[in-house]
């Protein structure tokens, strides 16, 4: 059986300031290799669950620096330490099969709690600190905020280290939108996926005057300059934003518009996709009509079918009881009045 003894100190290296540091909290921890997940650059994080006082938290660190709880080969006592600016963890505990478990204690940096008192962060709670060093809030990412002209407290501190609402993309905002936005914008958009080329991009194609609310909405409901520059190679230039928001929302496609455009549908206002889309006027639909005998129904008229519920499966009731060759507003009116005469 192979045992192991691992002393791991990561992010940055122990100094006699943070050894003599107090600990504040104890609790337990585990670990388990499948509970990963990837960056970008394919490099995989390790998950560690902390546990103390029946309160859970977790974060995580690249495999690389912890190679024993990413191999189910390792099997024995396991010792290492987690360095950030706002204090210390120490693990304990064993591992096996990819698993570990066991217990840590957290110990503040002083000189974290000096340095924040510096920037403005006097009496920091022991909690304040543990919630900093969990989420890495470190002096310089405090420090970026002032300079770029934010003073947050300590709960947008973590949000926005959460979020990834970083200094630099305050700054990258400010730039691109010639505004000092607030944090909560700031992490709203990160959350939606708003960044500088988005805003850039959209602006590019036209939308100069929209507000942040307005781009975020984009990119909830999934208003991409890709979808803009399709419905403008289809004809449709220059729409507004409630009218690509409403498009979106009801799922007018590319796609719906050509097969329409193909049955003879074509260069259809928007509002007439929508309601299509909202009511199930489907290019399927259209076609069983055609095969019913009822080709070439208006937009409006085949809408008004699908609200009163006429179908094919209405108009072959209604000739097997003698009703042939109804007009539209014939089978309206069956659909409302007489479905009952068709039973049986």
């Amino acid at each position: 059986m192979k045992h192991l003894l691992l002393a791991l100190v990561l992010a940055a290296p122990i100094t006699d300031a943070v050894q003599q540091d107090r600990v504040t909290l104890r609790g337990t921890w585990r670990a388990d290799s499948d509970n990963y997940w990837t960056r970008n650059n394919n490099e995989r994080w390790v998950s560690l669950q902390l546990q103390y006082d029946h309160n859970n938290n977790g974060f995580s660190v690249p495999e690389r620096d912890l190679p024993a709880l990413a191999d189910r080969r390792a099997d024995g006592p396991i010792r290492f330490s987690l360095t950030r600016d706002a204090g210390r963890f120490d693990f304990t505990g064993d591992v096996r099969d990819g698993r570990g478990r066991g217990e840590f204690t957290f110990s503040p940096s002083n000189d974290f709690i000096s340095g924040m008192n510096g920037l403005g962060y006097p009496r920091l709670s022991d909690e304040d600190v543990w919630r900093f060093a969990m989420h890495d809030v470190t002096r310089t990412y405090v420090s970026d905020f002032k300079k770029a002209g934010y003073q947050l407290d300590t709960s947008d501190l973590i949000k926005s280290r959460i979020h990834g609402a970083t200094p630099a993309f305050a700054q990258e905002m400010s730039q691109e939108t010639k505004t000092r936005l607030e944090i909560d914008q700031l992490v709203t958009m990160r959350i939606h996926g708003v960044t500088p080329e988005f805003i850039k991009q959209m602006r590019d194609l036209g939308f100069k005057s929209e507000t942040i609310d307005d781009f975020v909405k984009f990119r909830i409901h999934g208003v991409t300059p890709e979808f803009i520059k399709t419905f403008a190679d289809l004809g449709y230039k220059n729409l507004d934003g409630d009218e690509l928001v409403k498009m979106r929302i009801h799922g007018v496609t590319p796609e719906f518009v050509r097969e329409l455009a193909d049955l003879g549908y074509k260069n259809l206002a928007i509002d007439d996709l929508v309601k299509m889309r909202i009511h199930g006027v489907t290019p399927e639909y259209i076609r069983k009509m055609r095969e019913a005998g009822y080709p070439n129904i208006k937009v409006e008229r085949l809408v008004e079918f699908r609200i009163h519920g006429v179908d094919e499966d209405l108009i072959r009731r209604a000739k097997e009881h003698g009703f042939n060759n109804l007009s539209a507003d014939d089978l309206v009116d069956l659909a409302i009045h007489g479905r009952r005469w068709l039973k049986g």
